[in-house]
C-alpha cells in the first residue's frame, strides 16, 4: 500500500464514522500545548527534588548515558512518579503541570471531528485536559454534549450501549489528583484494575471500525500491553509512528502484534493535515 493510499484510507474510515482516535502524550508537546514528554519530565522531577546544584549537573550527564539513562527511559513514567511520590509529595504538582496549555491544532482537529459526529471515541492516555478545552472552544460542555470516563467509579459503570461521544481516560485525569494515584499505584504494580480492562476491550472489540493512534510510544509494558495481548480486537490499527522525513508503511509496533493493521512513519503533522483539508476544507 503507497502512502497517499493510508492517508485516504484514514479519511474514508473517517467519513464513514468508523474512525476512533487513541492519543497519547506526543499528542501534547507541540505548542501551545507544550505538555513535557515522559523523560523530559521524569529529569525535572530528579531537578526538582534535589537542592544540591552540584547533582544536577550529575543526573544530566547520567541521563544521556547508556546505563541509567536507558534505565530510567525505559521505566514508565506513572511507575517512575509513584516511586518519587514515596518519599516526595508531587502528585499534586504533577497534576497542576498537566492543567496547564492551551489546545493545539490537533487537539482542536479532534474537536471538530467530535463535534460533526464523525469520531465519537477517543482514548487517552494522557493526563492532561486539552482535548476538554478544545472541546470547550467549539461550544461543546462536558456532560451535556459528551462524556469523560476517567475514575474507576465511572469506568465501572460503562455499557456497550454509550449514548454520548466518549472520551476515556485511561490513566486518569489532572483534574482529579485521586484518579491519577490509583493510576500511579496500579502501574508501579504491574497492573490495570479489571475496570479499566474493560474499557479498552470495549473500545477495540465492541465494534468493527478503525484506531488511527498518534502520539503513543506503546510502551505501556506495566499495565497496558499484558491486556491488548488478550483482547480479540476487532478493529483496525492505524498506528502513525513519528518519524519526520518519512513516509513509509511498516508493520504495527509488537503491543498491536494480534491485530490487524499497518503502521504509517511520517510526521504526525501530515497526517493531522490532510485530515483538516479533506474533512473541513481549510
Amino acid at each position: 500500500m503507497e502512502f497517499s493510499d493510508c492517508l485516504e484510507q484514514i479519511v474514508r474510515s473517517a467519513r464513514s464514522g468508523q474512525l476512533s482516535f487513541w492519543i497519547g502524550a506526543g499528542f501534547s508537546w507541540e505548542p501551545p500545548a507544550s505538555r513535557p514528554l515522559a523523560n523530559e519530565l521524569k529529569f525535572h522531577i530528579l531537578h526538582g527534588i534535589c537542592s544540591d546544584p552540584t547533582l544536577h549537573d550529575f543526573y544530566r550527564k547520567r541521563l544521556q548515558e547508556s546505563d541509567i539513562g536507558n534505565k530510567i527511559g525505559s521505566y514508565p513514567l506513572e511507575a517512575f512518579i509513584q516511586i518519587i511520590e514515596e518519599n516526595h509529595s508531587i502528585a499534586n504538582s504533577i497534576a497542576r503541570v498537566f492543567c496547564g496549555g492551551s489546545p493545539s491544532r490537533n487537539h482542536l482537529l479532534v474537536a471538530q471531528m467530535i463535534k460533526q459526529r464523525i469520531v465519537s471515541e477517543v482514548l487517552t492516555t494522557n493526563f492532561d485536559l486539552l482535548i476538554e478545552r478544545a472541546l470547550k472552544s467549539v461550544g461543546w460542555n462536558i456532560g451535556t454534549d459528551y462524556r469523560v470516563y476517567s475514575t474507576e467509579r465511572s469506568f465501572r459503570s460503562l455499557n456497550s450501549d454509550l449514548v454520548l461521544p466518549s472520551i476515556f481516560k485511561i490513566h486518569g485525569t489532572a483534574d482529579d489528583v485521586e484518579s491519577m494515584r490509583i493510576t500511579l499505584s496500579q502501574v508501579a504494580s504491574s497492573a490495570l484494575s479489571e475496570n479499566r480492562a474493560r474499557v479498552l476491550e470495549h473500545f477495540l472489540a465492541s465494534r468493527n471500525g478503525d484506531v488511527l493512534i498518534v502520539g503513543y510510544s506503546a510502551k505501556d509494558d506495566f499495565d497496558i500491553n499484558p491486556v491488548l495481548s488478550r483482547i480479540r480486537g476487532k478493529k483496525r490499527i492505524l498506528y502513525v509512528s513519528h518519524r519526520p522525513g518519512k513516509q513509509e508503511i511498516d508493520e504495527l509496533p509488537p503491543a498491536f502484534h494480534d491485530f490487524d493493521g499497518y503502521s504509517i512513519s511520517c510526521d504526525t503533522g501530515v497526517v493531522v493535515d490532510h485530515l483538516w483539508g479533506a474533512l473541513f476544507d481549510e
